[in-house]
């Protein structure tokens, strides 16, 4: 029987569906294509502003459906699909795509506003910022190209993830070299830097006029960082020891963020032996209790098990829309579980969330693996209540129950041979007694019928039965059960588990408000390894969310190091130097430092949404880096001086790195905010890509520069030694 509460009416059927298994997949559609939308008009908004011009606006924007649409048909050739992978990444792709065309229709734009025709302007302007602009793309690349071949299930997450952007990036860096010097020739014109009059061209006068005074600041700033770099350094050191701390301390880890669809679930289990009538008197209680809530939209209710188990149940609960509450669905679980909690020692329960399958798998599964079962079950329960007590896990409980009654008849082997009975065939017969015996099949207009022959009700319970059974021998004579055996009410295992050829208990919790699978694994290894120690014969394995957690740790890492290695190639091929990468490396650890900061403060977690944000980190920081140390090495190569130089391109690049910065900060801020319920639980990692972008900015335009000297320095060095060891040798 399963039972609907809506509205304060009740509706009774076998069969109802009440959940419409589609929400949370138009959801992630929804949530990304508005996330798409709103992040092409941001960045847009951006280049604006920062040109004044609506051509060159125009000519710089086109990056966008050129990059996406080709991005779409590389995916058809390829046969990938448009989920919520593909369209994660095209949404934060918005950004990096028109980075490219920024730079180099800033670059041309810097030259026409020297006066130049807008054929000279787009050649020169493209041929300056060219090398950077391959750098910065193939440093993108480099960083998700290694994320699309990680194993496991985070493999499957990523695969199609990271070639997207990679497709999408090639096309944007075509673009930036075909389509966006091509307008910029022919559409831009010689007066494109004037802002014109009225409102808008008053008010992007000031803005110009605000960058003016920006460069001004930050070249004064530049020349104070030159005369202290070793000040500087260590701040910036200090800097990224301190997130480090906060990242491992402060910052809850876990796979995935909690969700705010309105909606969970709660199974409850009664003590072995309730009926079934019993179990519905325990989930009216509970539905007493529900209806009384107004944040609860509707529930339903099933009594009983798919395996026949009477004392089991579930309930489905919706909440109210998110706009008619002030709190969250975990606070929502929250509530119910103080709503219940009275109800412990009558029942086991849970309240969990619901996965797209109906599922209500809780995130922390530990399974304990063992052949004695006597000994595993012991162990499990000194393990189960250990655990309850660490902070932020609730509903921990195993699925091993002991303890279901039973009635045991128990042969006497002597007595049974003396009488001739076979105690195969007395089993039998003790079980066409309780569960009746399929005699025969009726058939009748070609449809068959079994029969099925059994006792009335009042004559199957054996235990009152005892003493007036009688099983057959092995001349067909009835003997008397009592003279042969001994009826015995006794206790058993209700279920026995196995996995991998061993006898296994599962222990399982639900996160609560400040929970943390991370924290919570690494804590219950430890219980493991010192407080309560495994038996012999004894091991343990995490699975479910607990182990993709692990996965997802090992393949970031992995992942994180292949990226930073392959950055490293590129540049050291591109610029011909093993050292001048290193300079731009610098802007790693200090964009990791901002991510991990905001996070701290937005009261986010580590998880698999913001790893990708942090990955993604990886390349955007080296992109500003790029822009400013090519440009220094340029003017070195004109036979400037070396700090002339660092100020020179530090003003010149200030504007670019500053437009592709807030514009991919503009791009993933729809991300950060969360527009729809499921996009909510996607927020941390544009909260880590924000922050980062922040921080990698603004101490990139001051690191980079105070470790420039020392690493140039450091390269120089290196050069006369190796110029002398080829001296040497070829003058003996």
């Amino acid at each position: 029987k399963v039972n609907l509460y809506l509205k304060e009416r009740k509706i009774s059927a076998e069969v109802i569906q009440v959940r419409d298994l589609s929400k949370p997949i138009r959801l992630n559609v929804e949530d990304v294509r508005q996330t798409i939308l709103i992040g092409v008009f941001l960045c847009i908004f951006v280049v604006f502003f920062f040109l004044g011009s609506v051509r060159s606006t125009f000519i710089t924007g086109m990056a966008l459906p050129n990059s996406l649409l080709g991005a779409f048909i590389v995916m058809y050739a390829l046969g990938f699909s448009i989920n919520v992978m593909t369209l994660l990444a095209l949404s934060l792709a918005v950004g990096l795509l028109i980075d490219d065309a920024i730079v180099v229709r800033e670059n041309i734009f810097r030259h026409l506003e020297m006066g130049k025709d807008p054929r000279t302007a787009a050649l020169q302007g493209t041929q300056e910022v060219a090398l950077a602009v391959i750098a910065t793309t193939l440093v993108v690349i480099a960083v998700f190209g290694p994320i699309a071949f990680v194993g496991g299930i985070v493999g499957q997450f990523f695969r199609q993830f990271g070639l997207t952007v990679v497709f999408a990036m090639l096309i944007s860096l075509f673009d930036a070299f075909t389509v966006a010097p091509m307008l910029s020739a022919y559409m831009a014109t010689k007066s494109e830097h004037q802002k014109g009059s009225g409102f808008v061209g008053r008010l992007l006068t000031r803005f110009d006029q605000m960058q003016s005074q920006l460069e001004d600041l930050y070249e004064r700033i530049l020349t104070w960082t030159l005369n202290y770099r070793k000040t500087v350094l260590l701040s910036a050191f200090f800097i990224f020891a301190f997130s480090l701390v906060v990242m491992v301390v402060f910052i809850p880890k876990t796979f995935l963020p909690p969700n705010d669809l309105g909606e969970f679930g709660i199974t409850l289990e009664a003590k072995p032996g309730t009926s079934l009538t019993g179990t519905q008197a325990i989930v009216q209680d509970i539905e007493n209790r529900l209806e009384k809530e107004n944040y609860i939209e509707f529930f339903t209710s099933n009594v009983g098990s798919n395996d026949g188990e009477a004392n089991k149940a579930s309930l489905f609960v919706r909440l109210v829309p998110a706009a008619k509450r002030t709190f969250n669905t975990t606070q929502a679980k929250a509530k119910v579980r103080e709503l219940l909690k009275d109800l412990s020692p009558q029942i086991t329960y849970s309240v969990s969330d619901i996965d797209i399958s109906g599922g209500a798998q809780k995130p922390l599964n530990l399974t304990i693996n063992s052949e004695n079962l006597d000994v595993l079950g012991v162990y499990a329960d000194q393990l189960r209540d250990r655990i309850a007590k660490i902070p932020g896990l609730v509903d921990v409980d195993t699925n091993f129950k002991s303890g279901k009654p039973e009635f045991h008849v128990v042969f006497d082997r002597e007595k049974t041979e003396a009488l001739g009975v076979s105690t195969v065939s007395a089993g039998l017969e003790l079980r066409y007694r309780t569960e009746g015996s399929e005699a025969a099949v009726y058939r009748k207009n070609g449809i068959e019928y079994k029969i099925r022959v059994k006792l009335a009700d009042e004559y199957k319970d054996l235990r009152a039965q005892f003493n007036t059974t009688s099983v057959p021998n092995t001349n067909f004579n009835m003997i008397p059960l009592r003279r042969i055996a001994q009826g015995q009410d006794t206790t058993g295992y209700s279920q026995i588990n196995r996995q991998n050829k061993n006898r296994y208990i599962m222990i399982s919790a639900n996160l609560g408000a400040a929970g943390n699978l991370g924290n919570a694994t690494q804590e219950i290894e430890a219980i493991i390894g010192k407080e309560i120690p495994l038996p012999p014969g004894v091991d343990f394995k995490f699975v479910g969310q607990a182990e993709d957690f692990k996965d997802l740790i090992n393949n970031m890492i992995i992942a994180i190091g292949l990226g930073v290695t392959f950055i490293y190639l590129v540049l050291a091929s591109l610029y011909e130097s093993f050292i001048t990468p290193l300079t731009i490396l610098l802007a790693l650890p200090l964009a990791i430092s901002g991510a991990m900061i905001l996070l701290f403060v937005s009261g986010r977690t580590i998880d698999i949404f913001s790893m990708i944000g942090i990955v993604m980190l990886l390349g955007v920081a080296a992109k500003n880096s790029i822009l400013l140390v090519d440009y220094t090495h340029q003017l070195l190569e004109e036979g400037v001086p070396r700090n002339q130089a660092l100020l020179k391109a530090a003003r010149t690049r200030l504007r670019p790195i500053l437009m592709t910065s807030i514009a991919l900060i503009a791009g993933t801020l729809p991300i950060a905010i969360g527009l729809t319920a499921l996009g909510s639980q996607r927020q941390s990692m544009g909260v880590a890509i924000i922050g980062g972008l922040i921080s990698s900015t603004l101490l990139t335009l001051v690191v980079v520069p105070a470790a420039f000297g020392y690493i140039d320095d450091f390269r120089l060095w290196l050069k006369k030694i190796i110029g002398r060891v080829s001296n040497s040798k070829t003058n003996p």
